[in-house]
């Protein structure tokens, strides 16, 4: 349970973060590239000892590792345009509505457990996150719907990185806590050459003020928790991934949802009140059904 805890205060964190940069003019770009550089130097030094080279280029997922690093990277920057243009709410919402895609794969792939109280509880997930998190308006303005497009690519990235994860943590990672810290540390790295090559083509991506290096490290650390801690999850406990997934998303969700009301005094209509009522019953009844 403490992973599960872990993962989703890492996780909501990184869209509180996300949205603070615009108030502390931190270069996002650059931020993010220092985040990933972090992120993937925290994972050598929670190994507690140097992996060879071979060890690394003959890992079976190495291959996997470095797509999620393409991946990770381009659907940060559009998580980090969401928060900013439509609220950290929405970003939440485009982000972990995207259960949907592990959960129906769980269901077909790893064959889990499906029966009416689960089910319900998924459909109240989806409802919840969506009614506790909609905006009619963003900073004032009517929102803009041909900004659906940003989080439309945000959820469908989400949905693939929560599903390739699993798959790999069921394929590789579960019997090494070596290949489960290496793993996402790679991944990180990976994202982090990305980002430098991104950053040598344009220097409107480069900027190395105090308060951008500051928040990169800071994401840095939070963001290899983030995955860390839900890698565990499914290594330390039984539970499907049908059930995890909800529940982690859900907590994100109504955690942001709950920071922004307090550090951003971002306001809640009674549909959002609504959603969150609905997302904890969501959240109870898929406990339950576990």
């Amino acid at each position: 349970m403490i992973y599960l805890i872990l993962s989703i205060l890492c996780s909501a964190a990184i869209f509180i973060i996300f949205k603070s940069f615009e108030k502390f003019k931190v270069n996002t770009f650059t931020a993010i590239v220092v985040n990933y550089f972090i992120a993937g130097i925290t994972g050598f030094a929670a190994l507690g000892e140097s992996p060879s080279f071979e060890k690394v280029t003959t890992a079976p997922w190495l291959v996997n590792s470095l797509i999620l690093g393409v991946v990770f990277i381009l659907l940060f920057n559009i998580m980090a345009v969401t928060a900013q243009k439509l609220g950290a709410s929405v970003a939440s919402i485009a982000n972990k509505m995207a259960l949907i895609i592990p959960v129906v794969f769980a269901v077909f792939y790893y064959n889990d457990a499906v029966n009416s109280a689960k089910i319900v509880g998924v459909l109240l997930a989806l409802v919840g996150v969506y009614l506790s998190t909609h905006k009619e308006k963003v900073n004032g303005k009517k929102f803009d719907k041909r900004l659906l497009a940003i989080p439309l690519v945000l959820f469908l990235g989400s949905g693939f990185i929560d599903t390739f994860l699993k798959y790999n943590q069921e394929v590789y990672l579960n019997a090494s806590m070596f290949d489960a810290k290496l793993f996402p540390a790679m991944t990180f790295l990976t994202a982090f050459i990305i980002g430098i090559v991104g950053m040598a083509l344009d220097k409107s991506k480069r900027d190395f003020s105090r308060n951008t290096l500051i928040g990169g490290v800071i994401l840095g650390v939070i963001n290899y928790g983030s995955i860390f801690f839900l890698i565990q999850i499914f290594n330390q406990t039984d539970l499907e991934s049908s059930v995890v997934f909800p529940i982690n998303n859900m907590g994100v969700v109504l955690t942001t949802a709950a920071a922004s009301l307090i550090l951003f005094k971002e306001q809640f209509s009674f549909k959002n009140k609504l959603g969150i009522l609905v997302s904890i019953a969501a959240l109870l009844l898929i406990i339950f059904s576990a």
